[in-house]
């Protein structure tokens, strides 16, 4: 997986009215390729092809791997069914479910895929990208709504997210505890050295 970065996007506003609700997926240089293919896909609607009985104006693709998060609730453990995205005909997506337990739909604002893969080009490695009423909110001023959401974000990120990296506490592999709760060179002699057992 090449230059992974989470992708974080407001739902639509739901009954419960909270601006916290969001999807967030992992992307990279794979995830971008397959949009590109999956929207080739999708025929540009024209003249043409509206004359026609059945024309296919979106192409639905499952997102399981998602991350659907209702205010502080986390839906890691499958809380919504049909997790997706529907890329359209003019070459827009967006993500879709539907929450099991108050069988509410979950929609987000649609975003241009080419915007999308050109962000995931452009951008810093791993850096998130924030797309808030289908615009990308990264740049956008503090004082904003949507710099205020970013924020807000930042700080549940902090207190939900799984890292992706190991904790602080890995950075002290060279060290051991001794019996008085002291660290040493892991490797100096200590015949007191702290055990579970």
């Amino acid at each position: 997986m090449n230059k992974p970065r989470h992708v974080v996007m407001q739902v639509v506003k739901r009954s419960s009215g909270s601006a916290t609700h969001h999807v967030e997926f992992l992307m990279d240089d794979n995830f971008a390729e397959r949009l590109r293919q999956l929207r080739s896909l999708v025929p540009p609607l024209g003249a043409l092809n509206k004359q026609r009985d059945l024309v296919i104006d979106k192409v639905r693709v499952r997102l399981p791997n998602a991350i659907w998060r209702s205010g502080n609730e986390i839906a890691i453990d499958g809380g919504v069914d049909g997790s997706c995205i529907v890329i359209a005909a003019e070459g827009s997506f967006n993500c879709g479910g539907k929450d099991r337990r108050t069988r509410e739909k979950l929609v987000t604002y649609n975003f241009s895929i080419a915007r999308l893969i050109e962000l995931h080009g452009e951008r810093p490695e791993g850096e998130t990208l924030y797309i808030r009423d289908g615009v990308f909110a990264n740049d956008e001023p503090a004082e904003s709504p949507a710099g205020r959401w970013v924020a807000s974000m930042h700080e549940l990120e902090v207190v939900m997210r799984v890292p992706d990296a190991p904790s602080d506490f890995d950075t002290l592999h060279d060290l051991t505890l001794r019996a008085d709760g002291q660290p040493t060179q892991a490797g100096a002699l200590n015949p007191h050295r702290a055990s579970i057992y």
